[in-house]
């Protein structure tokens, strides 16, 4: 499911991508905390410059803490465009997914950048 998101994403197919979310959803990332319904993510879909060009999942791990709910955590190597300028970066996300009517729906999302300390830092 996260990478039919994140292909969704990179295929700019923001129908796919709202189909997998839930009726609420929440996300935390450097940004801040962003509460979302599937029409405001299609707006914030449709608003933003940033394109994903690609992207590489590594250390994948699942866990069903009780049934109907899943846990996804892993890395993402992504690059992407934003302004007009090419960027990469890694990142550590975890998704809450909740099967609802036999489908599974992102109920909640974090992404935390991979922290680059300067050289000689402890």
């Amino acid at each position: 499911m996260e990478r039919k998101f994140w292909q969704a994403m990179m295929d700019m197919d923001i129908d796919t991508a709202v189909s997998l979310l839930d009726e609420q959803s929440i996300a935390a990332s450097a940004r801040g905390i962003r509460c979302f319904d599937p029409a405001a993510y299609k707006a914030m879909a449709q608003a933003g410059d940033a394109r994903i060009t690609s992207f590489e999942f590594f250390d994948e791990r699942v866990i069903f803490p009780i049934p109907g709910v899943a846990i996804a955590s892993y890395g993402a190597k992504q690059s992407f465009t934003m302004g007009g300028r090419s960027n990469e970066m890694v990142v550590f996300d975890t998704t809450v997914w909740v099967k609802k009517s036999g489908t599974w729906l992102a109920s909640a999302h974090t992404e935390t950048p991979e922290r680059k300390d300067p050289p000689g830092a402890a």
